[in-house]
């Protein structure tokens, strides 16, 4: 009997010193972006495998409650607990919020949606300031610490949602208007949109639109505008 909870107590003392042990080990990483200005900025990279990290660790804090030696060790794992649970949350919601960012960022960056702007600046400061802080310390369990984290990044993804929301909308627009446009992606209708002057522009989609047209010349049609003379 005595040996047997002498050996319990020490498998439950191995996982937690090993939970110890990653915690103190565990950085984030890290990767160069620049964004649609040229600005260097830091993001995070693999992001499946620190959340499996934290996954396991979580599993093997729930697997060492089954042991009928456990409850000398609760407060350490529940503290343990406590800290994965924050360290999960925040995780998740900032892997959405890169992800929404770096597909958004290009596009505001070159000016759609004006009315969208304002929100989308904030959203932007703050994404670039976690970041920061991120690559000034990477250690995975430092982004737990940070006091209203958890509410900052919910903040940030219903923002970027409603700013994805309003860019849905102005593609469906302009998508109900000109049915053809429902024939390319979001990416190049947003480039023939914010160069719709720009013949060349609007010359690299036109096989996506028209079936059977290569190519369109164009001619001076006078006061700045471009008329077509020949479709082949």
């Amino acid at each position: 009997e005595l040996a047997g909870r002498a050996q319990g107590e020490v498998s439950i003392r191995e996982a937690l010193k090993e939970l110890e042990l990653w915690g103190a080990g565990a950085t984030f990483a890290l990767t160069s972006y620049t964004d649609s200005a040229d600005r260097p900025l830091t993001i995070i990279k693999d992001w499946k495998d620190l959340v499996n990290q934290v996954g396991d660790n979580q599993c093997l804090l729930q697997s060492l409650k089954d042991s009928p030696y456990f409850q000398g060790f609760a407060d350490k794992a529940r503290l343990w607990e406590e800290r994965l649970a924050e360290l999960d949350e925040a995780l998740h919601l900032l892997n959405q919020i890169q992800r929404r960012w770096v597909y958004l960022e290009p596009i505001f960056g070159r000016g759609a949606l004006p009315k969208e702007q304002s929100r989308f600046r904030r959203v932007d400061g703050d994404f670039r300031a976690i970041m920061a802080d991120i690559a000034k310390d990477d250690r995975v369990l430092s982004l737990g610490k940070k006091a209203g984290l958890r509410q900052a990044l919910s903040t940030m993804l219903d923002q970027l949602s409603r700013c994805q929301k309003a860019l849905n909308e102005y593609l469906e627009e302009k998508r109900s208007i000109f049915p053809r446009f429902y024939f390319i992606g979001d990416d190049d209708l947003l480039e023939i949109l914010g160069q719709s002057t720009n013949p060349s522009i609007i010359q690299a989609h036109l096989k996506k639109l028209f079936a059977g047209i290569h190519s369109v010349k164009f001619s001076d049609g006078g006061e700045g505008s471009s008329a077509s003379s020949c479709i082949v």
